[in-house]
């Protein structure tokens, strides 16, 4: 009946996420056309063949702004009134040591007018090409020292002598894999879960806490407690409710986040495509089952606690104060899988995370996906247990005048302590 909640938990993801991912993905590709057109200049106070060698490689399909100047200290207040963000400077002596066989070194100035991406990329792009160059040059020093040696040795060989190849081990089955494409691409896919199953429980805890408080407020639920329906078939309806809300806003935030993720990271060049089936992992028609089973116990007992709080509020800003410090619990669980597992953890933030009981909701999710099908049932008679207590209270709650009488607040609660206080 609320259009803020309309307005809010389904409207707004979807359309500050791609709104926000848009605005990200406009300024990295306006840097990526200034980095495309950008100029560097280039000062040598040296000569000689190897010298215009790297100079007639910095030129080719470059734009390049030569400083003509006597000094360093002139050059760099040329290369300041240029449009170039960029300068190389070639010292005396870098002939003369690449001849000898002895180390040369340039020095790239970077000219921060205002402190944007584009300037400060600008020496990447410079020492990107000079890297280029540094690997080449050294195959044909390499090469040249083989001739004249009279070995067989192969120049690459010779300057990376040790290749490394990878492999992965995964359910018993050694894949032809990087570990780190294998990482990337489960925690694309997998990480949404967590996000999933975080984001319905709090909508859920915010959409029922607010309910219940605005009918307290407009004297409402008086009216729902004197009609002839069971108190238990109110709870029930609450409940539905709320999950129906809590599903659309969880929809509606990864359909958003979707699209922030496309639109803000579109200009990341594409990896190697791999299918979860290669690897044997992703969730399958069980796995999808059973995380239903999962987020449906989840939003159950969720509500139920929000429901018996958001009783005792006086309003639906206290309400909200009650539901923040129920969703702490849900969230820090939630941050902290998205990077590391449980067996990572000391074995004291071990005990204190598994005594949160969702924390095994974010575990299940996971655990699905793994194919670990004996925890997540595991996980689900947890939430179940945690469930039926959390549906007892609220029933207990439900079915006394006190869910029309109950006030509390955080200034009461001070108040308390204050009496407390003064009369020791």
């Amino acid at each position: 009946r609320d259009p803020k909640i309309l307005i809010g938990v389904i409207l707004l993801p979807v359309i500050i996420f791609p709104v926000m991912g848009s605005a990200i993905r406009i300024s990295q590709e306006s840097v990526q056309r200034t980095l495309a057109s950008a100029s560097f200049a280039i000062y040598t106070d040296d000569d000689g063949i190897v010298t215009e060698a790297l100079i007639d490689y910095l030129y080719q399909n470059n734009t390049v702004v030569p400083i003509d100047s006597t000094s360093l200290e002139d050059a760099l207040r040329l290369f300041q009134d240029t449009d170039s963000n960029s300068m190389i400077y070639i010292p005396e002596g870098y002939n003369e040591n690449i001849t000898m066989g002895k180390r040369g070194t340039v020095k790239i100035f970077a000219n921060l007018r205002k402190l944007n991406m584009a300037e400060t990329q600008s020496t990447d792009i410079l020492s990107s090409l000079i890297n280029t160059y540094n690997y080449y040059f050294s195959i044909v020093k390499i090469r040249d020292l083989i001739q004249n040696s009279g070995s067989s040795a192969v120049p690459e060989a010779v300057r990376s002598p040790i290749g490394i190849e990878y492999a992965s081990i995964l359910k018993g089955n050694v894949l032809e894999i990087p570990p780190s494409a294998i990482f990337s691409l489960v925690m694309s896919q997998s990480i949404m879960l967590p996000i999933m199953v975080m984001m319905m429980v709090m909508f859920a805890i915010q959409m029922a806490a607010t309910s219940i408080a605005l009918e307290k407020e407009q004297k409402t639920l008086e009216t729902f407690m004197t009609l002839p329906v069971s108190r238990m078939t109110i709870l029930t309806g609450k409940l539905s409710g709320s999950i129906i809300i809590a599903i659309a806003g969880s929809i509606a935030y990864l359909i958003g986040f979707g699209s922030y993720m496309s639109s803000a990271f579109s200009f990341i060049p594409e990896t190697a495509s791999m299918n979860l089936n290669d690897v044997n992992i992703g969730l399958t028609p069980l796995g999808l089952l059973l995380v239903g089973i999962v987020i449906f116990v989840t939003l159950i007992s969720a509500l139920s606690m929000a429901l018996s709080v958001a009783v005792f509020a006086d309003n639906v800003r206290s309400a909200q104060s009650f539901t923040s410090a129920l969703i702490t619990p849900i969230l820090i669980p939630a941050v902290i899988f998205m990077f590391s597992d449980l067996e990572m953890l000391p074995t004291t933030v071990q005990w204190v995370l598994l005594i949160i009981p969702y924390t095994h909701s974010i575990i299940a999710t996971k655990a699905a996906f793994l194919g670990d099908y004996f925890l997540v049932i595991r996980s689900i008679l947890f939430i179940s247990i945690w469930t039926v207590v959390m549906l007892y209270t609220a029933a207990k709650v439900f079915s006394t005048e006190r869910i029309i009488t109950a006030r509390f607040s955080w200034g009461r609660l001070g108040e308390i302590f204050r009496r407390r206080k003064s009369n020791d």
